[in-house]
């Protein structure tokens, strides 16, 4: 098999790949493996992060792409049109090659663990069936709207932007971030909160209403045609800014989530 043929390496681009076949043995036999990729977290606790450590998984994952041991290698951060543009760290999937024998694989890991950053840095490498794809510059599947569509990943989140208080407002299905950077830029999310930067407020899947601390708490919407609800605690009341009043045969009025008596 020619390299050309089957060495895809994506780094922000799209990636979707289904592996339905077992690996060639040693022995020219078959042998199935259930977890023939790994996930790569590396980031800093606090501390400086550690660069010769990054250097050293990304020389790792060159080698192993180039004895075709590796076929994909998918990076999620840092990379253009992400959460957050890191400077810093790498989020990553290494997936198992067509050509790829067990036993290679399984050294190619091993090395990645042998790799001991300095104090102030962390390095987790963790097996998993399959990388999961990355989303590309034109974002992922619509969420949210009038059906209120949800994300089809329980590891997304619904991306409503500044839109995020508006009834019945589309968004995009975005990955939430498995680590972010320790920065302090804060802007305040949907939920009325201040998160210390965009990528926090990600990973806990709240959209950004805007840059800079929440100044004050604003009503949350709710209601509407696809019947938003309410936190729990809160009950969905009339909103009094708008022209549609329930009570004036309104029909499908957006309303406010307000704490309940």
């Amino acid at each position: 098999m020619s390299k050309s043929g089957f060495v895809v390496f994506l780094i922000g681009a799209a990636l979707g790949i289904t592996p339905t076949f077992a690996a060639q043995g040693e022995g020219g036999g078959s042998v199935d493996i259930a977890n023939r990729a790994v996930n790569i977290n590396l980031g800093s606790t606090g501390g400086a992060l550690d660069s010769a450590a990054v250097i050293s998984v990304r020389k790792a994952v060159g080698k192993a792409i180039s004895e075709e041991t590796v076929d994909t290698f998918a990076v999620y951060s840092p990379r253009v049109g992400g959460p957050l543009q890191i400077e810093e760290g790498l989020s990553a999937c290494a997936e198992a090659g067509f050509s790829s024998k067990p036993g290679d694989f399984k050294a190619f890991v091993k090395r990645l663990r042998d790799i001991r950053p300095r104090a102030g840095t962390f390095l987790n490498v963790e097996f998993t069936d399959r990388c999961k794809p990355v989303e590309g510059g034109g974002g992922g599947a619509v969420c949210g709207g009038i059906a209120g569509t949800r994300c089809p990943d329980a590891r997304q989140y619904c991306d409503f932007g500044a839109k995020c208080k508006m009834p019945d407002a589309q968004g995009q299905c975005k990955t939430k971030p498995a680590i972010c950077p320790q920065i302090f830029k804060p802007v305040c999310g949907c939920d009325g909160k201040t998160y210390s930067n965009s990528c926090t407020a990600a990973a806990a899947g709240v959209s950004v209403e805007h840059e800079g601390e929440c100044k004050k708490s604003e009503p949350q919407a709710c209601g509407g045609i696809a019947g938003i609800p309410c936190p729990e605690g809160q009950a969905c009341v009339d909103d009094p800014r708008d022209d549609c009043d329930p009570a004036r045969g309104g029909a499908d009025c957006p309303g406010i989530c307000k704490g309940k008596k």
